[in-house]
């Protein structure tokens, strides 16, 4: 009994017979893999930075897709006619509204939740007194943006300009502080005309 053995060969024995292709995949692996790298002595692959949220907002400000709001460190803000709204926000509500009904709703809406950030949290008829603003300018704006058909749009309004006016950290601090003021009292929302 004769037994035939037959010999394959090794893939790399094979490769070797095989005219350079091999080599030249290496090397070309090898030339794309030591392209990514570099050593700061050589060109690398240029990304661009993923910008900061200060130059997202800036960029988003610029492009009119966000209102350019002022950040400076002043709770009340500037406010150069003096009618309780800052004027980033009065002038966001110009453009914004061009029902005048709408706008001085909106105005009114504005000066309340300034009152809100300004008023003296340990004052208890100061307190009520914004308390009773607010309430009045809810009404107004609501009804302003037809709450009587749909109470979505007001609401989201309100939420709006609730964000403008508590733009900064001190801001939204003093939000929560009249917030936390009012907490276990109860309020409610006249009814009729409580425009201004």
């Amino acid at each position: 009994m004769s037994q035939e053995h037959t010999q394959h060969p090794s893939p790399a024995a094979d490769m070797s017979r095989a005219p350079g292709h091999w080599r030249q995949a290496l090397a070309l692996a090898t030339g794309l893999l030591l392209a990514g790298c570099s050593d700061g002595a050589g060109p690398a692959v240029q990304t661009t930075p993923e910008p900061t949220p200060q130059q997202k907002v800036a960029q988003l400000e610029a492009s009119g897709q966000l209102p350019h709001l002022e950040r400076l460190p002043l709770l009340g803000g500037m406010d150069a006619n003096r009618d309780g709204v800052r004027d980033d926000i009065a002038l966001h509500i110009e453009k914004t509204y061009s029902d005048p009904v709408q706008r001085r709703a909106a105005m009114q809406m504005a000066r309340a939740y300034q009152a809100m950030l300004l008023v003296d949290k340990n004052d208890a008829r100061a307190l009520d007194e914004v308390s009773l603003q607010s309430s009045r300018a809810i009404n107004c704006f609501g009804l302003a943006l037809g709450a009587d058909r749909d109470p979505a749009p007001g609401t989201k309004a309100r939420q709006e300009i609730r964000a403008l006016t508590t733009n900064t950290k001190e801001r939204l601090s003093a939000f929560l502080a009249y917030n936390k003021s009012r907490s276990g009292t109860v309020s409610s929302v006249p009814e009729g005309d409580t425009c201004e």
